[in-house]
Order: C-alpha cells, then sequence, then structure tokens
C-alpha cells in the first residue's frame, strides 16, 4: 500500500511550500518541535514516563527469571528488504543477538551510519535503508517490567522526529487521540487535533492549510457536544467525505468522542467493519505490541507476533 502525504514544517508556510511534493510514507515529517532542540546524548525522551539513558541501557535491570517467564515476541518482514529477510526475536531482555544488555531496550538504527559525534550506544540491529538518513536511529521496541508488556515507537529524540513508523489499526482497536496526531487514511494524510476539550479538528495534509472557515478549507471542526461520532470515507453519508477517491472505503475511519473523559478516539472502518486498506496511525508515541500488529517502517511492512513463554515449537499458542 503506497501512502501519500505531503512534506510537513510547521515553522514554513508561506507560498515557498506550494513546491513541495506529495511523496509517499517514506519521506520525512519535518516538525519544529523544538524540544528536540533541547535533548542531548544523555537524556533521550521516549514518552512521557520512559526514558532512554546511557546509565539506563547500561544498567541491565531484567532478571533471568523475567525473562524466562515472559513472553517473546518475532518480527517478520513481510514486503521489504529492511531486515534483509531476517526474522528478529526478542525477549524481554532484548533482542537475540544485539547488544546483550538485559536492559530491555532494541534499537533499530542506519546501516554504516557515520557519526559525527560520539553515540552513546550502537543499535541492536542496522536496518538495509536504500538511502542514506542524516540520523542513526529509526525505531524502537521495549519491554516494560510494570505491565509485563512490549511497546513499538519512531525513536524519541534529536532529529527523530522525521523518522517514520505507522501502526495500522486492527479491526476493534480503538486509540485515544493525543494532541498533533498523523494518520493514514486511504491515499491521503491527516493532522488530527482535539482542541477545547471536545472539539476534533482533522486537517487534510495533501494541500496547503487555509483557515478554519474558508469554503476551500481543508481543515474541518467537529465539536463533540454535536457530534458523538465522526466518519471519514468514500460515502457521502460520512461527514468528511472524498465520493471520487477509489482508495478509501465507504467508511474509512470512525472518531467516537467519550463526553465524561473528554477525549476522542480513533477506530479503522465502522460498526466492526474494518476498511479495506486500513487505517494507519503514526508512531509518534508508544504503542502496546498485540499479536498480529502491522507496521510500516519506511514503506517496508512488517508483522510483530507475540508467543506465550511455556509455547514451544511444536505447540506454540500465540497470545
Amino acid at each position: 500500500m503506497n501512502i501519500v502525504k505531503e512534506k510537513m514544517s510547521e515553522e514554513n508556510n508561506d507560498d515557498k511550500k506550494d513546491k513541495n511534493k506529495i511523496n509517499n510514507k517514506s519521506d520525512n515529517f519535518k516538525n519544529n518541535d523544538k524540544t528536540n532542540d533541547k535533548s542531548n546524548n544523555n537524556d533521550i525522551r521516549m514518552e512521557e514516563d520512559t526514558i532512554i539513558s546511557k546509565e539506563k541501557l547500561n544498567e541491565g535491570n531484567i532478571s533471568d527469571e523475567e525473562i524466562k517467564n515472559a513472553s517473546k515476541i518475532i518480527l517478520e518482514e513481510i514486503d521489504g528488504n529492511l531486515f534483509n529477510n531476517q526474522k528478529i526475536e526478542i525477549n524481554a531482555g532484548g533482542m537475540k543477538g544485539g547488544r546483550g544488555k538485559k536492559d530491555g531496550f532494541v534499537i533499530f538504527g542506519q546501516k554504516n551510519y557515520k557519526n559525527e559525534q560520539n553515540d552513546i550506544f550502537k543499535p541492536d540491529f542496522e536496518l538495509n535503508l536504500n538511502e542514506y538518513l542524516p540520523y542513526p536511529y529509526i525505531f524502537v521496541i521495549y519491554y516494560k517490567k510494570e505491565v509485563k508488556s512490549y511497546f513499538i515507537r519512531a525513536f524519541a529524540g534529536k532529529g527523530s522526529d522525521n523518522k517514520i513508523l505507522f501502526i495500522k489499526l486492527k479491526n476493534n482497536d480503538k486509540f485515544i487521540l493525543k494532541q498533533r496526531e498523523l494518520i493514514s487514511a486511504g491515499n491521503k494524510i491527516f493532522q488530527i487535533d482535539q482542541i477545547n476539550d471536545n472539539a476534533l479538528e482533522i486537517i487534510n495534509l495533501e494541500k496547503k492549510r487555509h483557515h478554519h472557515n474558508s469554503s476551500s478549507s481543508n481543515a474541518y471542526v467537529f465539536k463533540g457536544n454535536k457530534h458523538k461520532t465522526v466518519t471519514l470515507g468514500r460515502s457521502q453519508e460520512c461527514d468528511y467525505s472524498f465520493p471520487k477517491d477509489k482508495s478509501f472505503s465507504r467508511f474509512q475511519t470512525t472518531f467516537e468522542y467519550d463526553e465524561n473523559k473528554k477525549e476522542w478516539s480513533i477506530i479503522d472502518g465502522k460498526d466492526k467493519k474494518s476498511s479495506t486498506n486500513g487505517t494507519w496511525i503514526l508512531g509518534s508515541h508508544s504503542f502496546l505490541i498485540k499479536n498480529e500488529m502491522m507496521v510500516e517502517i519506511l514503506n517496508s511492512k512488517i508483522l510483530i507476533k507475540e508467543i506465550l513463554a511455556h509455547d514451544n515449537e511444536e505447540n506454540s499458542q500465540i497470545k
């Protein structure tokens, strides 16, 4: 599935951006988040409660008992060549054949990256990329002892906002939206924002962003007190429809508003019926890994399976 999008830059919305082309997901999203300028090699933030640092990566805080009793995950590339036809096995301590630190982190980085500065650590696995990228690390998988689960996200730290990792929403998955969420639906990329507690803003990034009230606007605002659900798709029954775009299902994506929690969630398809090509969400936040999760990294599709600790090769039960 080739998803098209527009190169994005918050710090430059003038007429010069008309020269930008719509590119596939392997291109970089530009982000002027100045917080990354403050990050350094000794404090690389993964999420609100997870920080990677030299000390954390080398403390080896996952015990042999935890590794033995925890499930493991297998990454298998089904389209592309990032892994050079290798299956990647990961346990609670880390990647089989990786750094061997038993810290619970697996870092996937660029092959033959030439360091201009001294990096804290080398990646566990060097990806086979088609082109040189100006940063060493692409994405990370890590194990959290507190919940005995694995998580995946684009690597966070200096330059990390240019890493592209999309998570495919499975049918019945419901994800709570965070600010500035980017999703791929049909052949378009949308920015999703929750504003004023109950309003959902959907911005089509294929064209230049216009003012909300303009008749040619690509930004639409739906208020939760009027729209408990918002649908996006090819059908004219959708709240935001693309009737001539065959890359969309009739009902591609649904957004639901929880009035009690004052938050919006995203669901693929509608009424438990999945869309044809799926709804994909940018992995800029951490995502809980579930069995049979599909991710796309720079246009390579990867299937993730989770296997219970007591399973064996002859009789495997998938979680």
